[in-house]
């Protein structure tokens, strides 16, 4: 297994915009919450784990424009997909930047996303946060 993200809990650097953008938009957000990223955030954080396999690494040309993308096909718990006729998660994509350029980022490699999503409004809308926490590949 190969970790190639694992956020630093150790430095609250990297949500010190998050926090400020909520401090301005969301202020009842953080008065009912610790800080991002801070040792009580991580406390109270348990994260979304997300299991699939990745179907595709590299360029998609979408509306004349070219992506360098990774698609992932969610399985479940057990790595096991919608083989049999069951209703699975569609595949879905990501940029390929940052760390998913890493040379262990492959076609039938095996991925696993930890993730939390903030919800400022106290609904899924498109002021909710989304933060990958780890990510490992095998």
């Amino acid at each position: 297994m190969d970790v190639i993200f694992d956020l630093e809990k150790e430095s609250t650097d990297w949500a010190a915009e998050l926090n400020t953008e909520l401090e301005s938009s969301f202020p009842e957000f953080l008065a009912t919450s610790p800080r991002i990223g801070s040792s009580a955030w991580w406390a109270a954080m348990s994260p979304d784990i997300l299991k699939g396999k990745i179907t595709h690494v590299g360029p998609v040309i979408e509306d004349n424009e070219r992506y360098d993308i990774v698609a992932i096909k969610a399985l479940d718990e057990d790595l096991h997909g919608d083989e049999f006729g069951g209703n699975g998660q569609p595949e879905y994509s990501l940029l390929q930047e940052d760390y998913w350029l890493s040379e262990h980022v492959r076609e039938g490699k095996f991925v696993q996303i930890e993730s939390i999503t903030l919800l400022p409004t106290g609904e899924l809308d498109e002021h909710s946060i989304y933060i990958e926490t780890k990510v490992t590949v095998w």
